[in-house]
């Protein structure tokens, strides 16, 4: 007797290299760790919280600092256990086994396989030249499914939707368009506005980027209110464990020190895409996220990866064809990526990119 579904064995591994040996640029993570007087806070009050009892059934202060740090009704807002969770708990509230959903590629690998372990089918519109969204690829390929996902901006690409095209997708489809905003605050534009108007709009946020919470898995997402209460039913009970509700809390109540981050790693990003457009061969994406999207010139992506990791420099490749000359480099600490620069300049010369 068969044991595990086919489609999960043929599910690869999500496997991404955590060396903390060297320089690590390859996870879209905060270059700077939680203040320590944020972390003394918490502690205090996990000090003070009963470790024995499970968490509320859903975290109502939680979301209400939330809703004020977006402006959103707190009715319209859930919690979960990092995006991820909210990803899978909003496709299985609003999808059936065997229907479609539409995605780009190259897009963000988790959607992929949360489709795939809820018997979703995925249909991949591709981006444009340069990376672009095609939003008439994208109306075309929905005709006929039942989801549209699209990450704003783009992971692994860093491009991002104009309002405009937004608006077009949503109005064009009757059915759910779940967009990732997990970049959100380096990018300063949102949807959320068309929520009102478009209840089929669903968006999703994560604190794991610019609020510093990888480590704790925490995000939310915005919605029509009696969406939300759908999709909160297909969400496991307890998944925002007490941790997480006390430390999102903490950093929402420090958010002018977390937003000037966010600022200062978008400069750096500006920093980091001049240097890289200096290096012959190399070809930086314009980005609106954390990350920079390169190619590689006529080294494949795998042969830069590892001549940048022999030099103590880890970014990410991608196994998709369309990136098969790119890699993926996080925005990091000044020094790290000073250290990427310089590394990425010797390997490219090596390399005759």
């Amino acid at each position: 007797m068969k044991i595990v579904r086919s489609s999960v064995e043929k599910l690869g591994a999500y496997v991404v290299a955590q060396d903390l040996d060297v320089v690590k640029l390859n996870q879209n993570e905060a270059p700077e760790d939680v203040p320590a007087e944020v972390k003394e806070r918490v502690i205090e009050k996990l000090r003070r919280a009963g470790w024995n009892r499970y968490p509320a059934g859903g975290p109502a202060e939680l979301e209400e600092k939330l809703s004020g740090l977006t402006g959103f009704p707190v009715g319209g807002i859930l919690a979960g256990n990092g995006s991820n969770e909210l990803i899978q708990a909003a496709l299985a509230a609003t999808c059936e086994p065997g229907d479609r959903v539409l995605t780009v590629r190259p897009g963000f690998a988790v959607y992929k396989r949360v489709a795939g372990l809820l018997s979703l089918a995925i249909d991949e519109a591709p981006l444009d030249e340069g990376f672009r969204f095609d939003a008439d690829g994208i109306i075309a390929g929905s005709r006929g499914a039942r989801a549209v996902v699209l990450a704003s901006p783009n992971n692994p690409t860093g491009t991002s939707l104009s309002d405009a095209d937004a608006g077009r997708i949503i109005r064009s489809f009757d059915g759910p368009v779940i967009i990732d905003e997990a970049y959100f605050e380096f990018h300063g534009r949102t949807v959320q506005g068309l929520v009102a108007s478009h209840p089929n709009l669903i968006v999703l946020r994560t604190l794991s980027k610019a609020w510093r919470l990888a480590g704790a898995r925490l995000g939310y997402l915005l919605g029509d209110e009696a969406v939300v209460r759908g999709i909160a039913k297909a969400k496991l009970p307890f998944s925002v464990g007490f941790f997480a509700r006390i430390a999102g809390e903490a950093l929402l109540e420090s958010r002018d020190v977390l937003e000037a981050a966010a600022g200062r790693i978008v400069a750096e990003r500006d920093r980091v895409f001049d240097a890289l457009l200096g290096i012959p061969g190399i070809e930086p994406v314009p980005s609106s996220a954390n990350f920079i999207l390169f190619g590689t010139g006529r080294a494949s992506g795998v042969e830069f990866f590892e001549r940048l990791r022999k030099r103590g420099v880890l970014v990410r490749p991608f196994d998709d064809p369309a990136l098969r000359r790119h890699l993926r480099v996080t925005i990091g600490t000044p020094r790290e990526d000073d250290a990427f620069i310089d590394a990425a300049r010797r390997v490219a010369a090596e390399a005759g990119s």
